[in-house]
């Protein structure tokens, strides 16, 4: 089932280099990953790694980590924390 939701989508990447602001570069398109995104109705509050992630995504990719920023449609979503614990890796997402 969770196959069926999966789609491509393009992905940015953070940098280690600063700007002349000192703030991190981003990327542009770097590739794609292939994710089920679903929105979140519940405010995850737990862990303040996440509580601010207002999506959860399943992928099968084990690269993805918290310096990605994901095009979802006309949105950019940061990608907050994974959960790299069983056959999908559990990706944690916020608005930009």
């Amino acid at each position: 089932m969770i196959n069926t939701q999966m789609r491509d989508y393009e992905y940015l990447k953070i940098t280690e280099i600063n700007d002349d602001y000192g703030q991190p570069q981003t990327v542009e398109a770097e590739g794609t990953i292939k994710m089920a995104i679903n929105f979140s109705t519940e405010n995850l509050q737990e862990n303040s790694l996440y509580s601010n992630a207002q999506y959860v995504g399943l992928t099968l990719n084990k690269d993805i980590d918290a310096t990605y920023i994901i095009k979802y449609g006309t949105e950019k979503l940061k990608v907050l924390y994974v959960n790299k614990q069983g056959r999908y890796t559990q990706v944690y997402l916020a608005r930009m």
